[in-house]
Formats: C-alpha cells, sequence, structure tokens
C-alpha cells in the first residue's frame, strides 16, 4: 500500500507539470518479498512516459530569401569591379613643357680644306691676310687636291646656335678624311676629339720659310705610305 500511494503521489506531480504517465497493468500489482523493508529500499516498477504531440515543438524551417542573396551577390560584384577599376585607373601626366633655350652666339668662323688621295690639309682661313691667302694657293697648286670650305653661322636660322658648332666642324672634317692623314695647319676653332698632325700655321711658314718644307715632307711620306699600303 505504501508502494501505491507513492506511485500516486508522483503521478499527481507529474501530472500537475503535464505529463501523462502511462503504466502497464501487470505493473500495478507488486509483490513485496520483505514485508518489514521500508518502501524506498524497493525497486520502482519500470515508467514508460510519453508525451503528448502538443508539448514538442519542432523548429520551423523558413527557406532562403533568394532575392536577398541575389541582391548581396550583385553588391559584392560592383564592389570587386569598382576596387580593381580603381588599381587599374591610369593616372594620365601632363608632359612638362621644354623650356627653350635661347641660342648660343658665337663669332663667324670659315675652315678651308684641300683633300688629297692620302691626306687633308685644313686651315682657319677666317682672318687670313693677302700673303697668307697667296701661301694658301701655292700650297694647293703644289699639291694635287679638291677644295672644301665651311663657313659659320649658316644661312638657316634654326642652325646658327653655337652649341652644334663642334657638330658641324666634326663632320665637315669626317665627311673627307676617311682613311687619310689629318693635317692642321694652326689651331682650328670647334675642332675636338680629333687625331691630327697640327704643323705650323702659314703665318708661321711666312716667318720661317723652312717649315714650308716640313709641310712638304710630311704630305710625301703620307703619299708614299699610301702607296705602299695599297
Amino acid at each position: 500500500m505504501l508502494n501505491t500511494g507513492m506511485m500516486g503521489h508522483q503521478r499527481d506531480i507529474l501530472a500537475t507539470m503535464g505529463i501523462d504517465i502511462w503504466i502497464p497493468n501487470h505493473s500495478v500489482r507488486v509483490q513485496q518479498t520483505q514485508p518489514s523493508s521500508l518502501w524506498r529500499d524497493q525497486a520502482l516498477p519500470e515508467v514508460m512516459v510519453e508525451l503528448p504531440q502538443n508539448q514538442i515543438e519542432v523548429p520551423a524551417f523558413s527557406p532562403p530569401d533568394i532575392r536577398e542573396i541575389d541582391s548581396t551577390l550583385t553588391q559584392f560584384v560592383e564592389t570587386e569591379k569598382e576596387s580593381r577599376h580603381q588599381n587599374t585607373q591610369v593616372v594620365s601626366i601632363e608632359p612638362l613643357e621644354a623650356v627653350p633655350q635661347a641660342a648660343i652666339q658665337i663669332e663667324a668662323f670659315e675652315l678651308q680644306a684641300i683633300s688629297s688621295a692620302s691626306c687633308l690639309i685644313v686651315v682657319d682661313a677666317s682672318t687670313l691676310s693677302e700673303s697668307q691667302v697667296e701661301l694658301w694657293l701655292n700650297i694647293q697648286r703644289a699639291i694635287p687636291t679638291e677644295y672644301h670650305e665651311l663657313k659659320w653661322p649658316f644661312p638657316l636660322a634654326e642652325m646658327q646656335d653655337g652649341r652644334g658648332a663642334s657638330s658641324y666642324v666634326q663632320g665637315f672634317i669626317d665627311g673627307m678624311g676617311v682613311d687619310k692623314d689629318l693635317i692642321a695647319l694652326g689651331e682650328i676653332p670647334h675642332l675636338q676629339q680629333v687625331d691630327l698632325h697640327q704643323l705650323a700655321s702659314l703665318q708661321e711658314m711666312l716667318d720661317q720659310p723652312i717649315l714650308k718644307k716640313r709641310l712638304w715632307q710630311f704630305t710625301q711620306k703620307s703619299l708614299n705610305t699610301r702607296m705602299t699600303d695599297e
């Protein structure tokens, strides 16, 4: 009777909690093997608890919002495009305007040259005296040569910058002196980086006539060397 009353007490508590209890018929009858033992020492019958269907809550499943996903993907793609455009954007740099430089003015000069088969003789003819011109003509008659001259400044305004004088002189010499000995009679203005033989000027030859012989010997030696090489 004690066990039955205890089970009834438990059933009342579970019923208050909203839990129904199903007890098999054979479990109601309890055989007491030890009448003198207390109820707590007895094994309780197997109780099967059945929860009502209305007490089980299943979380609702909501399908994903396709429009929201599409909007998120579109926003991501647009952000990536904008980021790439900013990284690859070419910064246009306006070219700096060249500041025109004023032309350098240099004194006018004139070079004259005679070219033979073996040598090229150049003289500064800018300020030749009458006696110097006569000596220069005699040299041209004594040696079979071709006559050339260069006058500065050039007639064209864009070719009168003194910065280009050295280049023009160099081109004048190189154009005629290929594979020839270069002989300069005195100083040659604006002539740089040229392998030449500098002999006495026309005025020095007039002052010391023996220097004319040196010019003659040098031209003959150059001619003989040329003939031997051929």
